[in-house]
């Protein structure tokens, strides 16, 4: 009798000792024989924690015959799959039908031949052990599909997580930035009863959000500022700089103190608690409308351009500080110039001579310049349309700073 445990078990049901004698010295060199005299016997054996492989079942016993021992182990679970052979004198068609019909799978008549017997059940046991490697390989991609599909579902999740974020961040950008624009004066002309001047403004920013800003309002009845600003960062954080930089400009302008005041007070309450190391250049002017003084501040900021016929162009290269936000204690300086009729102050931030094309070409102050020459002729609104317009050709979407411009012309 074999030792090995891997080698399969055969019980053998017959109410005949001899019977059972045969069977065993047919089988006992290749497989582990258990033998049970009756039904009830072999129920309890197949049911116990050693099952057998395969079962040699005989139809004729006392008590409970061969066909209800079968029926039992099909309809229990534990023993269901326990494959069963009737080994049996019974011989007629209809006996191995019945065998067949109640869950056998194979029909030996009696007397036995050892190389049939044997040859069956190495079949069967081969049959048996290639149904469980399939029911194996069923289960384990089983497991599988029902893993990737966790994860698959943890993916999406994920995924509308991220979605969700996404577009909640998208909607408090986009609010940001109506918020933004509602901030910068946008109506124009600003101040439809001064036809002795013309003034527009734009500013696209890079992102959702943007640091730079213009701004314009009176400051009396006969001064009106302009200033033009840029953040040192872009987005959110430059974005909330930039307010607050604004709302200070104009809180100290409004106090009727000259440009280099302001900046020297701005600068140092920008700098007031600013861990972040931001800071702002900005340019500030007072235009005096009777006269077309201007008087001017420049806290390292792009010098202003001044425009007039027959294409002359200058920069007031002044400058009277540094960027603000950086050091306190700073006095900035002021100069004076004169906006002649049909004069043009241009303002501008970094963001538009320093736009780049696919080409990696700055765009660069002489191709602004040579603009706006060719354009003077036309209304500032019109003027914007030709710069707004060359920016975008120039840059074909690959926009990587905010650009602002503002232009204060003088009419009369």
């Amino acid at each position: 009798m074999p030792d090995n445990e891997s080698v399969n078990t055969v019980l053998v049901v017959d109410d005949t000792p001899d019977n059972i004698d045969l069977l065993v010295g047919v089988l006992n060199q290749d497989y582990k024989v258990k033998a049970a005299l009756n039904g009830e016997k072999a129920l309890k054996i197949a049911g116990s924690d050693n099952p057998p492989d395969i079962i040699l079942l005989d139809i004729m016993m006392p008590g409970m015959d061969g066909y209800e021992v079968c029926r039992r182990l099909k309809s229990d679970a534990k023993t269901q799959d326990i494959p069963v052979i009737f080994v049996t004198s019974m011989s007629e068609v209809e006996d191995e039908t019945k065998g067949l019909d109640v869950g056998a799978i194979d029909y030996i008549t009696k007397p036995i031949s050892p190389a049939i017997v044997k040859a069956r059940i190495k079949n069967h046991m081969e049959l048996k052990e290639a149904r469980e490697y399939l029911k194996n390989q069923n289960e384990i991609l089983e497991q599988r599909v029902e893993k990737r599909t966790r994860e698959v579902l943890d993916l999406q999740r994920v995924e509308f997580e991220l979605r969700a974020s996404k577009e909640k961040v998208e909607n408090e950008l986009n609010i940001a930035a109506q918020i933004q624009k509602s901030i910068l004066p946008s109506d124009f002309p600003a101040f439809p009863e001064h036809g002795e001047f013309d003034l527009y403004a734009m500013m696209t920013p890079a992102r959702e959000v943007g640091g730079d800003f213009y701004d314009f309002f009176f400051v009396d009845d006969d001064h009106l500022a302009v200033i033009i600003a840029d953040v040192s960062d872009k987005g959110v954080p430059a974005a909330l700089f930039m307010m607050i930089s604004r709302t200070i400009f104009r809180s100290i302008a409004k106090q009727r103190k000259s440009p280099s005041q302001v900046l020297s007070e701005t600068n140092d309450l920008l700098c007031e608690g600013n861990e972040t190391g931001m800071f702002v250049t900005a340019f500030l002017a007072y235009y005096h409308l009777l006269t077309g003084r201007l008087t001017y501040s420049n806290g390292g900021h792009n010098a202003a351009l001044l425009f007039g016929p027959n294409d002359v162009c200058r920069e007031l290269i002044h400058k009277h500080g540094p960027a603000l936000g950086v050091r306190p204690g700073l006095m900035y300086n002021e100069d004076v110039d004169t906006l002649e009729p049909r004069h043009i102050l241009f303002l501008y931030t970094d963001g538009v001579t320093e736009a780049s094309s696919p080409q990696n070409e700055m765009y660069g102050v002489d191709r602004f310049t040579k603009l706006v020459c060719s354009c003077q002729s036309l209304k500032l609104r019109q003027m914007f349309n030709h710069i707004e317009k060359d920016l975008k050709e120039f840059q074909q979407g690959n926009q990587f700073d905010d650009t602002t411009v503002l232009a204060l012309k003088r009419e009369v």
